[in-house]
């Protein structure tokens, strides 16, 4: 048993030490890091290999290079990545908040992209135009390629962003709290018999 764990059973509630204990935590930041990995996947290649299954944007064929693929799918689909990959890589506490919250700000773009992107290619390349065929289809464009992709990378990095702060704060607090106790339940220094 690690010292983290053993600190928050002596706090004295068990389903406490259950609920934060490294383990937990360390499985719940893998499985962010393997959602994050493949919603960041699909958010970045969506745009170059979905017309090879009839799903597109724009009428743009498979594997077509343009600025917007790169600035509006590519960017913040490898900051996906990036943010699972550091989760899933374990190391430091601040190693796996900084790609949680990469991984967000990815969300966030896939989000937000689409509306400022006629801010720097000018008027014809924004907004979302030429998605789909139907309504449904425009929908299901808009959802895959954009906002549905990124509202799912923000929710799953912000998850993994207050798992990594709960269950850090709350072994900082457990820690204070039994060293408190130690000290309460230690013997004074002028009760110590210096002769053992």
């Amino acid at each position: 048993m690690d010292q983290d764990s053993s600190a928050l059973e002596r706090a004295g509630d068990p389903t406490e030490a259950l609920m934060l204990s490294p383990v937990r935590t360390s499985g719940r930041i893998k499985s962010t890091g393997v959602l994050l990995l493949l919603l960041g996947f699909w958010g970045a290649l969506v745009p170059f290999v979905g017309p090879t299954f009839g799903y597109d944007m724009g009428g743009a064929s498979a594997w077509t290079w343009s600025e917007s693929h790169a600035s509006l799918h590519l960017a913040p689909g490898l900051a996906a990545i990036l943010g699972g990959a550091l989760l899933l890589g374990g190391g430091k506490r601040a190693t796996q908040t900084f790609g949680a919250g990469i991984a967000t700000l990815g969300g966030i773009w896939f989000v937000i992209g689409p509306s400022l992107h006629p801010l720097w290619a000018g008027q014809s390349m924004g907004g979302m135009i030429h998605m789909g065929e139907t309504a449904l289809s425009s929908a299901l464009s808009a959802l895959g390629y954009h906002y549905g992709t990124g509202a799912a990378i923000s929710v799953v990095g912000a998850y993994a962003l207050g798992v990594l702060v709960a269950s850090g704060g709350a072994a900082a607090d457990v820690d204070r709290t039994t060293s408190q106790a130690d000290r309460r339940t230690a013997p004074e220094p002028s009760l110590v018999d210096a002769s053992r």
